[in-house]
This record gives structure tokens, sequence and C-alpha cells, in this order.
């Protein structure tokens, strides 16, 4: 009878034992989960800061190796060649002009061009004379075109006896294609004031660089913090855009800002265009200068808007530095300074003319961050964020911005036959912003 309960009793009990085994299993293994998640998460730290270093080291010694070529051009230890090599822009649909940079004279210096894709004649331009700047400084201005045809182009500058020193080719889209499924989407990118943030720059520059191969480029201005530094021209704008290859195949359009404005009208480094327009499929691009306050501007402004060539284009789009619209700035410079007037007339003169005209799209710079908004059908984006001191005080609100993004940034533009789309990235090469634009909306 005693083994009989034992029995029972042991029955009894095993369900508490199999709760114990079961209890000190749990434990132990969201014990082992827990160190096994914490292993994980020190080893993903230390990766992400070896490549975060990696990353600023790569960066420094990238803009070390800036500053020493450039050192050395300056002082004549190179030997005679290319220290800015070729960087096109546009003038008008039918033109470009390249622009490079010797560090000695060359003789019999000549651009000359032909079509790809057949067997075209060689153009050729007359023997273009250096702008000399100083003894280490010669400027190239070499114009490409008329070019009335879409399709690929090769380039190439000579001097003396016909002496190939540089070629590339670029692809030119004057005319709406005949077969859009071969020419869409034509890929742009975007940035402005990079100014002196050449580690920003370069990393933004970088980053566009392994997301696509642009067929165009537009900087909304202040390229560099000072128009007459020699040195930013080379090491802030010049050699980040070379050395990923970004300008490699890409035209630039280009609109002034207040920090690369020359009041001599000399621009050695850029187009020397202050208001121009042109077409690219079928866009139709209005570049403007908010440095000038001038009536000539307003009349070339309403006579373009108005005209065949822009209202038949299915998109109208306008690049001027100073935004209409600004709400972020240093707010001692926006009212003691009486900033908040720099380019005034763009807003009060310049607006209505796109609303009036149904400008599609206005993209602008000076502010330094992103904006996107919307008035009178017309979306106003301002892409100030490629390396220049962020603004982060607001100094207005015209309540017509929804999206506004405190970081540095860059712009990617794809345009179809039917729509534009439009993408803002960040530094870490994240979408912070995108939007499409129909026709005839």
């Amino acid at each position: 009878m005693e083994n009989l309960d034992y029995y029972n009793a042991a029955i009894n009990e095993r369900p508490n034992i199999y709760k114990r085994v079961i209890h000190v299993l749990t434990f132990n293994t969201r014990r082992l989960l827990k160190r096994r998640f914490f292993i994980a998460l020190v080893f993903f730290l230390i990766i992400f800061q070896f490549l975060t270093m990696f990353q600023t080291y790569s960066v420094i010694i990238t803009n070390i190796k800036y500053k020493t070529r450039n050192y050395l051009y300056n002082h004549g230890w190179l030997p005679c060649s290319l220290r800015k090599e070729p960087i096109l822009y546009m003038i008008d649909t039918q033109k470009l002009m390249a622009v490079w940079e010797t560090n000695c004279i060359l003789d019999n210096v000549r651009i000359q061009w032909y079509e790809k894709s057949i067997d075209n004649e060689i153009n050729r331009s007359d023997i273009l004379e250096p702008i000399e700047i100083d003894n280490s400084h010669y400027v190239y201005k070499g114009i490409i075109g008329p070019i009335t045809s879409n399709g690929y182009y090769e380039f190439e500058i000579i001097h003396s006896l016909y002496t190939k020193i540089i070629s590339s080719y670029f692809q030119f889209f004057p005319s709406i294609p005949d077969d859009p499924n071969s020419t869409y989407p034509i890929q742009i990118i975007a940035f402005a004031d990079n100014q002196f943030g050449l580690s920003v720059f370069n990393r933004l520059v970088q980053s566009a660089s392994q997301k696509t191969s642009p067929n165009f480029i537009i900087h909304a201005g202040d390229g560099v913090q000072e128009y007459n530094n020699l040195q930013q021209w080379q090491t802030d704008f010049y050699d980040p855009l070379a050395n990923y290859k970004l300008t490699k195949h890409a035209p630039i359009i280009y609109a002034h800002g207040n920090h690369d404005f020359d009041p001599k009208n000399l621009y050695n480094y850029t187009t020397d265009t202050s208001w121009y327009s042109l077409t690219i499929a079928n866009t139709r691009w209005i570049v403007l200068d908010s440095n000038i306050d001038d009536i000539n501007q307003d009349l070339w402004l309403s006579n373009e808007l108005s005209s065949p060539e822009t209202q038949n284009k299915d998109f109208k789009i306008v690049i001027v530095h100073i935004p209409p619209f600004m709400e972020f700035w240093d707010p001692i410079a926006w009212n003691e300074k009486k900033e908040k007037h720099w380019g005034e007339f763009v807003r009060t003169r310049f607006a209505p003319l796109f609303n009036k005209y149904g400008v599609d799209l206005v993209i602008s710079g000076h502010q330094h961050n992103y904006q996107r908004g919307q008035s009178n059908g017309t979306v106003y984006t301002i892409i100030g964020g490629a390396g220049g001191e962020l603004d982060f005080d607001r100094v207005e609100d015209w309540s017509i911005y929804n999206v506004v993004r405190k970081t540095h940034h860059y712009i990617s533009i794809e345009i179809w036959s039917d729509k534009i789309i439009w993408k803002a990235y960040n530094l870490e090469g994240f979408i912070i912003d995108s939007f499409e634009l129909r026709k005839g909306s």
C-alpha cells in the first residue's frame, strides 16, 4: 500500500518537474537569444562605425588629392597639361560652350565635333585664344554647334598639327524625338549651393554618379563661395565633377547665384550668358539671373513665356537662383541687413508671369535646405543643399510649401514623353521627397 501511495505521489509531482525543466530551458534559450542579439548588435555597430570612418577617411583623402594637385599646378611642378577637363555648358537649344583650362599656352587650339551615328563631315572652330588669368591658369572657351538633330555627338580638342588633347561625347535633344521609346527617360541631376562645402559636395556627386549616368546637369547657382578664388573653382567645383566623371558626357544648365556672380560679366569658368532659354525634347527651360534687376530681363521673360516655342512644349521649367518665396535664412541678415530684399523682383515681377503663362516647375537654390510646394498650379522647389551651411531658422511663412527637409541633398529628374519624375536624395542616398508632374496637369 505504501508503494502505491509513493507511486501516486510521484505521478502527481511529475507536472511540477516538467514545469521546472521547461522554465530552465526557456530561460536559457531567452538568455542565449539575448546574448546573440547583443553580439549581432555590437557587430553591426562596429561595421557601421568602420564604414563611416572609411567614408570619412575616403573623403579626406580625396580632398587632399584635389588640393595637392592644385598646389603642384600653381607652383609649376607639373608639365603642360589640362588642369581642368572640358565641361560643356548649354547656351541655347542648338549650341553648347566647352570650357577647359591648361597651365600653359598651347598653339593653334581648336575644338571640332561631329555626329557619331553617321559619316558626317567634321565641324571645326577657328583658332581659340586663351583667357590668361595668370601664368598657370589659361582658360579656353569653344562653341559647339549649331546642332539641329537629336543624336550622339563626339567632340575633340586639338592643337598644333591636329594633335588631340582630349575627346568625349554627349547626347543632344534639340527637338521632340521621333521614337520616344528609344529616347526616354532623359536623365538629369541637379545641385545648388555647394559653395565651400567640398566634403558634402564630393559625397553627393559620388552618390549621384553611382545611381545614374545623366544626360544633363542643372546647377542653380553658387558653385563656389568666392567668385574670384581660383582654388575654389578648381578644388570645390571642377575637381569633384571631373573625379566622378559626372560631367564627362553631361552638359550643364547653369544659373548664376550671388556667390558666383561676376559684375564684369566675364564668367571665366561658366557660361557668360545671364539669361537664356533652350529646348530639351518636349521640355522648355528658361534660365534667369536673380542678381540683375533689369527691365530688359522682364521683357525678355515675358516674350519667351508667351512664345510658341515655349507654349507648345509639354513642360515649361524655370531655373532661378533666388526663390520667389523664401522661408529660411539667418534672421539678423534677413531683417537687420535687409537681405530679404535680395532678388525681391523674382517674387513681385517674375512669379506673376509664371502664373500667367502656366510655368509647370520652378527650380531655385540660395536657401540652404529643401522645400517643395505649389502655388497657382506651379510647383516651386528649393534645392540649395549641395554643401553650404544649412538654414534652420524660419524667417517667413508663405503657406505654399508642404515639404521641408533640413538636410544636404541632390535631385534626380527623369523626363518622359508624358511626365517628369522628381526625386530628392540625402547624403546617405535615401529618397527624402518625390513627386510626378503629368503632361497637361
